[in-house]
């Protein structure tokens, strides 16, 4: 199975299909290469990115050939949007000035990621279309204008670009194709989600809000109104208060395999979250030039690799 864009995995969801088959890569496009160790190299350039720019290598490119500059991902809505499952005949709505992760594609649909709503919204959301959705889209056809720049500089994102990928936790299971059903996430109004499941997303595990960010190029750090337990939080004073200091780092880059023969799938990169490992998938950009680095010459994407590499390292 090739791996789809963002906008088509999203729709995959919407149909129905699990949250791990964002994890679905390009396998079938692999089928002559055994899965192999990761060089080195690609674990040294993409650490020269940093996790400042984590969600520029993991998000793919719309247009498949084009390996420039990503669109913004975060946005305001400019008035209120009604809000469905697939089948769209229940509706929520969120209102006016909403944080959102989403897009509207050709159709006039927008589609909105509700994990990373606020509370409020993720509440009324999931209250109306039921639980087990991840992503929502409009009852109606909308304008792209109802999605206007957001500007803000927060723990969830930096203008207009998120912050922080879904991260999975890391185990022995961490090279299936399938992702792991415990996940990470940040929220609009700056809560970190820790998950346990990913088939009823009204059940956080651990929801802390988030006091203080500092976004620094290699380092991530958060300081928690409360412990994330099992994590490895340090108690420390920020300006008299007490919080609970959680940092992420990026970690090593590794392929994944096809679970039924073994063969080389997508590339993934390790996340260190406190004093645990978690993973998320590299975008289609990124994976293009992990594959020049690995010495792949079977074409995973249409994009030009010199051009994949221009753009990798510009990030860095």
């Amino acid at each position: 199975m090739f791996k789809m864009g963002s906008k088509s995995a999203v729709l995959l969801m919407l149909l129905g299909a699990a949250a791990g088959s964002l994890a679905v890569t390009n396998a079938s496009a692999k089928t002559s290469k055994k899965a192999m160790a990761t060089s080195k190299k690609i674990t040294s350039e993409f650490d020269k990115v940093g996790i400042r720019n984590l969600t520029r290598i993991t998000r793919d490119s719309d247009s498949r050939t084009n390996a420039g500059k990503l669109q913004p991902d975060v946005f305001t809505v400019s008035k209120s949007l009604n809000l469905g499952n697939q089948y769209r005949n229940k509706g929520a709505k969120i209102s006016k000035n909403s944080v959102v992760i989403g897009s509207v594609d050709s159709r006039g649909l927008a589609s909105i990621k509700n994990t990373t709503l606020s509370k409020k919204n993720q509440k009324k959301v999931f209250s109306k279309i039921g639980k087990k959705w991840q992503y929502s889209i409009s009852m109606n056809t909308v304008k792209p204008s109802i999605l206007k720049s957001h500007t803000a500089k927060t723990a969830f994102a930096y203008g207009g670009y998120s912050n922080l990928p879904d991260l999975y936790r890391a185990g022995s299971n961490s090279s299936s194709q399938v992702s792991s059903k415990k996940f990470i996430t940040v929220t609009a109004d700056n809560y970190l989600n820790y998950y346990t499941n990913n088939t009823n997303y009204t059940k956080i595990s651990q929801s802390i809000k988030i006091k203080k960010f500092n976004r620094g190029k290699s380092v991530y750090t958060y300081y928690l109104a409360k412990p994330l337990k099992g994590f490895g939080t340090k108690k420390v004073k920020v300006f008299g208060k007490t919080l609970y200091r959680l940092r992420m780092s990026l970690g090593d880059v590794f392929q994944a395999k096809d679970d039924k023969n073994g063969d080389a799938d997508g590339f993934r990169i390790m996340v260190k979250v406190g004093n645990q490992k978690f993973y998320t998938n590299l975008g289609n950009i990124a994976e293009s030039y992990a594959d020049l680095l690995q010495g792949n010459n079977y074409g995973a994407y249409s994009f030009d690799e010199q051009k994949a590499k221009q753009y990798v390292q510009g990030l860095q």
